[in-house]
């Protein structure tokens, strides 16, 4: 178990803040249904499987509704595996796949604050967003990342209900396209 001193989390948690206020535009928080993806790893233009391709370790694929991560480098077969879809591994020729779970959407994104949130003496970054903002399309919100205004990645972590002690904690998972965007707990320990 790593441990940390109350002094470092603090730098850490001041340092996420000065980075997501160094852009003039504030840092958002975008909420995904689906699998969560490594961290900061792009998702926006996610590959279908090819048969007969070189693949590296790390190079994300998608099979049906899911998408999956290379384990290893290798080609893939001739024909494609049967895809599983309750996170399990398969082997495609020489490469092993692991499935990540249902590919990413964005469901909406909310605009912080600037500044974007207080560091407490604990070390628990608390993010803010005081102007309402709407989910732009429905479905399960299972994660979150946070990106500065660039659109640089910060942080990313679960969403799940009020209580959970989840990255963000909301009190329903199930968002409304047009409803209101309002976490209830926004806090990076």
């Amino acid at each position: 178990m790593l441990y940390r001193s109350t002094e470092l989390k603090v730098v850490v948690a001041q340092a996420r803040l000065g980075l997501m206020d160094a852009d003039a535009n504030p840092a958002a928080l975008l909420f995904y249904s689906g699998g969560q993806p490594d961290e900061g790893r792009a998702i926006d233009a996610i590959p279908a499987h090819a048969v007969s391709t070189a693949y590296t370790t790390g190079d994300y694929v998608t099979a049906g509704l899911h998408y999956y991560r290379a384990e290893n480098d290798g080609t893939s077969a001739g024909t494609g595996p049967t895809w599983p879809t309750t996170g399990e591994t398969v082997t495609d020729n020489d490469i092993t796949w692991q499935d990540m779970g249902e590919i990413p959407a964005l469901l909406g994104t909310l605009a912080l604050d600037q500044p974007a949130g207080t560091v407490d003496a604990d070390g628990r970054l608390t993010l803010v967003a005081t102007v309402t903002q709407f989910v732009t399309a429905g479905g399960t919100a299972a994660w979150a990342r946070l990106e500065n205004g660039a659109g640089t990645w910060i942080y990313q972590g679960d969403c799940d209900l009020t209580g959970s002690g989840a990255f963000v904690e909301l009190n329903t998972l199930e968002l409304v396209q047009g409803g209101p965007l309002r976490p209830d707990s926004l806090t990076i320990e």
